[in-house]
């Protein structure tokens, strides 16, 4: 039992140096992860954010495009009178190459005469007095009685050959259109764009926009304040950053939901173009990294378990293996005394059958002069014969074992009865003398003596004890023989 507990305590210092060990490539595993993990975060914000910025370029290029194609005509008509009928003709045309509606000419009084024949002044409008004084003009959003939508007005001064300004030239944009046409490709269409003043007033969006509570807020930041949208810190700097016309992105949490929220300045009316996409879509185009994190974290994982698994079988193979030999007789190949003594015992406790068995007690004759003349490594050579012949001679069940120099026992469980156990002893006695070893001098022979379980007695003890009488009968009889007890 010491040596078992020993062999327990090393398989607990090596099993405790793995574990050791994967912990550490656990912890390095899972740092790496992390690591993975938040690269991928910071590259899907990068990305969100640039394409945010590139997408509000090219609204300000398509909105300059048209403020240059407005004063292309602008020029134009200024070569002769303002509301003359091929200037009214020219603008009627623009409907049907443009996405420009309600274009109108407008003199210097505010009178305008429009594409569809109407006419009206509209000299108190905020975006003409702001074009008579020299600036292109986005106006904000008017909702348009006629069309229905929130529109805006881009509008740019007439100049006429002298360089003076004579008039303004603008038309009605429906500005979800703009949204459309810049962020229509970007993320297959699953994220959602919309411009803000820097008041936080919403100023459009598009159709990808369906939350009823932010379309109907007073503003994103009440909106965002409500419903936790943002943190009052992070709310804040939101904030700072729309007055100072500042770019970035705010991490946005509602309804179980996290999304990014990229802003970009348009730079006009200090707008800001802001594009909200989920999380999950942001980084879709990663996907596969994060699948391919846990798959190589579970074949990790199952790599460990086989490895564990493995050293543990191989482990407690060894130690049987370790056992087995400490049970062993290394010189003969059968059971040492203690393994003989321990068995016998415990079966002769535990056996409730009371079926007849017998105590072989087996001695080699002379074996101090069998050494004398023939020397030690003939006289293993014996032993070693010994060994062999009973290991033979008995069944699997029975117990076979060396008790130490020249002396064997051997304990069959069910003889059935004495004669058998006679008949054993001569067989026994008949093979041992038969035994052929090079270069042996003399004679080779044994002597046996019996006792028998349950009728001589119960414990091995007494069992030993009695058999031993036997033995040394047979050896005051001449030896080369057996003897059973008797009372």
């Amino acid at each position: 039992m010491k040596r078992r507990a020993i062999y327990k305590l090393s398989f607990k210092e090596y099993l405790k140096a793995i574990m050791i060990f994967i912990v550490f490539i656990m912890i390095c595993s899972i740092s790496f992860f992390f690591y993975i993990k938040k690269d991928i975060e910071n590259e899907s914000v990068n990305k969100v954010v640039v394409k945010t910025e590139k997408q509000t370029e090219s609204l300000k290029q398509y909105i300059d495009i048209q403020y240059r194609y407005l004063e292309g005509i602008g020029n134009h008509i200024s070569q002769q009178d303002l509301f003359c009928e091929d200037n009214i003709n020219l603008i009627h045309s623009i409907k049907e190459y443009t996405k420009l509606e309600n274009v109108g000419i407008i003199d210097k009084n505010g009178e305008s005469h429009y594409d569809n024949g109407a006419v009206k002044n509209v000299s108190h409008r905020e975006y003409f007095q702001e074009a008579l004084n020299g600036n292109r003009v986005l106006s904000a959003p008017l909702e348009s009685v006629i069309a229905g939508k929130t529109r805006v007005i881009i509008a740019v001064p007439i100049y006429d050959q002298q360089k003076e300004i004579v008039g303004v030239i603008g038309g009605s944009y429906d500005i979800g259109d703009l949204n459309k046409i810049v962020f229509r490709g970007i993320y297959d269409g699953k994220g959602s764009a919309f411009l803000v003043s820097k008041e936080g007033q919403l100023i459009t969006y598009d159709n990808a926009v369906k939350n009823k509570d932010f379309l109907a807020s007073e503003s994103i930041y009440s909106y965002f304040a409500e419903y936790n949208v943002l943190s009052p810190d992070d709310l804040q700097s939101l904030k700072q950053k729309f007055i100072k016309q500042e770019k970035g992105y705010m991490t946005l949490n509602h309804n179980n939901k996290t999304s990014y929220m990229a802003y970009y300045p348009l730079k006009i009316n200090d707008w800001i173009m802001c594009y909200n996409i989920d999380v999950d879509v942001a980084q879709e185009s990663y996907t596969f990294i994060i699948y391919a994190e846990y798959l190589l974290f579970a074949l990790f994982v199952f790599a460990l378990v086989i490895l564990l698994f493995t050293i543990y079988k191989v482990n407690n193979k060894h130690q049987k293996r370790l056992l087995e030999f400490t049970r062993i007789d290394a010189l003969t190949g059968i059971k040492n005394k203690e393994t003989l003594q321990n068995e016998i015992s415990t079966y002769l406790k535990n056996d409730s059958s009371q079926q007849l068995g017998a105590l072989f007690m087996i001695d080699v004759d002379n074996f101090k002069t069998v050494n004398d003349l023939n020397g030690h490594v003939i006289g293993d050579e014996v032993l070693k014969n010994f060994g062999s012949i009973l290991k033979e001679s008995f069944t699997i069940e029975d117990i076979v074992g060396r008790a130490g120099g020249d002396e064997f026992i051997v304990f069959v469980k069910d003889i059935q009865e004495h004669g058998n156990a006679i008949n054993k002893a001569q067989e026994i006695c008949q093979k041992i003398r038969n035994i052929e070893i090079d270069n042996f001098k003399g004679t080779i022979s044994c002597s046996i003596g019996i006792a028998f379980y349950p009728e001589h007695g119960t414990t091995f003890k007494g069992l030993y004890n009695l058999a031993d009488q036997a033995l040394y009968q047979t050896k005051n009889q001449g030896r080369n023989g057996y003897t059973c007890y008797t009372k």
